[in-house]
């Protein structure tokens, strides 16, 4: 009888034992979730990303604004800059690349101006 009860003893005492380690796990499941998301948003670059993609935003809404490709800019900046120069030739008829103004006819022909005035395609 007396080890009947120490077994029982024992199997509530595990069970209680489960239960909080099974609390304690989901407990530090939350918190790791709204961790994550914190050092997500905290970190640099998230922070970088976002500033790239306002700087694009700006790019896309003004054609004046210079596009400057390089030779150190990697493929899918060269991309991305390629997309928002055409964008903005088919939105606005015109988008400065590299220091030029580059035009866009309605044939889908892209000039830009010589310095005597005549157009010079592309």
């Amino acid at each position: 009888m007396n080890a009947l009860f120490g077994i029982a003893v024992f199997l509530f005492i595990a069970c209680l034992a489960r239960y909080a380690i099974k609390a304690n796990h989901n407990k530090k499941k939350n918190a790791s979730l709204l961790h994550r998301f914190l050092k997500k948003h905290k970190n640099k670059n998230h922070i970088h990303e976002r500033i790239a993609m306002s700087y694009s935003n700006t790019l896309l809404i003004d054609p004046e604004r210079n596009i400057q490709f390089g030779d150190w800019d990697k493929d899918e900046e060269l991309r991305e800059k390629a997309d928002i120069h055409r964008a903005r030739l088919s939105k606005f008829g015109r988008s400065k690349m590299n220091g030029e103004m580059l035009f866009l006819e309605e044939g889908g022909s892209i000039y830009k101006y010589k310095v005597n005035g005549e157009k010079e395609y592309i």
